[in-house]
């Protein structure tokens, strides 16, 4: 058996003219792109107008569901995008394909984010076409999917639809938060909202911070111990926790103490269950963030006050 590699042909050469030729081609020989789809697209009409502009094929999948076909006969370019988003729009399709002999690299990074941005149900696919010539009389059209839609590319679109809402409610957290505990104290007067789920402000102790929190059950304040020694931050926490129950019978409630021996840092703690990143609880558990910030603040600003006039090493 003989055995050579296959002769690509320009398309042109095929099909000279794209909705005369090739679009009606297609259209009543729809099975090759079909083998290569994973449903079967039913052919329901060719140059169906959307507005002012023609979608080259307008089919239906097995389910009924729509489905647009958009072809060229050169490099994929903007012009035709533009027309590929309006005629999905314009019909409510499912399903988007995109053919040509020469996908431009652009336009495969936008499929691939349509396929991770729009809904489960929406696939976008982009093919490049090419003609396999079989002999002297014979050719083959070759379909290849250079992108389509897969499960794991919807769960990444999902997933960063998810960090962009949570980035979002920290967002509206902070911008609402920071204006009630403005009117009390200074500490965050020059900290900006920002995406995180939490804030720091300055102690006038150099690694030395608190901190609010916010999360998805609750929210919290820390006094954070971060200085460049290991040594020197369990010694200032020792310091403190030498007078845990003046201090927690000070502030009213008991704190939670994390030494936290493995690392570098130790934090002081205390958690608000009653606000978290929810915005039907913010009406009653800001008001208590900025009470207990308060009292938070009362109650280590002496003790605060006497570490910073220590040269502990």
């Amino acid at each position: 058996m003989q055995i050579k590699k296959p002769e690509l042909l320009n398309v042109r050469a095929v099909w000279i003219n794209e909705p005369r030729n090739f679009t009606r081609w297609l259209a009543e020989n729809i099975d090759f792109l079909n083998d290569k789809l994973d449903m079967t697209l039913n052919v329901i009409q060719t140059e169906k107008q959307i507005g002012s502009f023609n979608v080259d094929i307008f089919c239906e999948d097995e389910h009924g569901n729509s489905a647009i076909i958009e072809n060229q006969l050169e490099k994929t370019d903007h012009t035709h995008l533009g027309q590929l988003l309006t005629y999905a729009v314009g019909t409510a399709a499912k399903t988007v394909v995109w053919i040509s002999p020469e996908p431009r690299v652009e336009h495969l990074e936008v499929i691939e984010w349509l396929n991770e941005i729009t809904p489960m149900d929406i696939s976008w696919y982009l093919f490049k076409l090419e003609v396999i010539k079989l002999s002297d009389s014979a050719v083959s059209p070759l379909f290849t999917k250079i992108v389509g839609p897969s499960q794991e590319v919807k769960n990444k679109g999902n997933e960063k639809k998810e960090i962009a809402e949570r980035h979002h409610k920290r967002l509206n957290f902070w911008e609402t938060l920071l204006p009630h505990l403005n009117k009390k104290l200074p500490h965050y007067k020059n900290v900006s909202p920002s995406m995180d789920n939490w804030l720091s402000a300055a102690t006038g102790i150099g690694g030395i911070y608190h901190s609010i929190i916010v999360r998805q059950n609750n929210s919290s304040l820390q006094l954070v111990i971060e200085k460049n020694s290991t040594e020197l931050n369990k010694k200032i926490f020792d310091y403190l926790l030498s007078f845990q129950s003046e201090i927690e019978e000070e502030f009213g409630e008991a704190l939670i103490w994390r030494r936290m021996d493995q690392n570098k840092s130790s934090r002081i703690q205390f958690d608000i269950k009653e606000c978290n990143i929810d915005n039907s609880t913010w009406n009653n558990g800001m008001p208590m963030i900025v009470e207990s910030f308060i009292r938070w603040h009362t109650v280590f600003s002496s003790h605060l006050q006497y570490i910073g006039q220590q040269n502990w090493k």
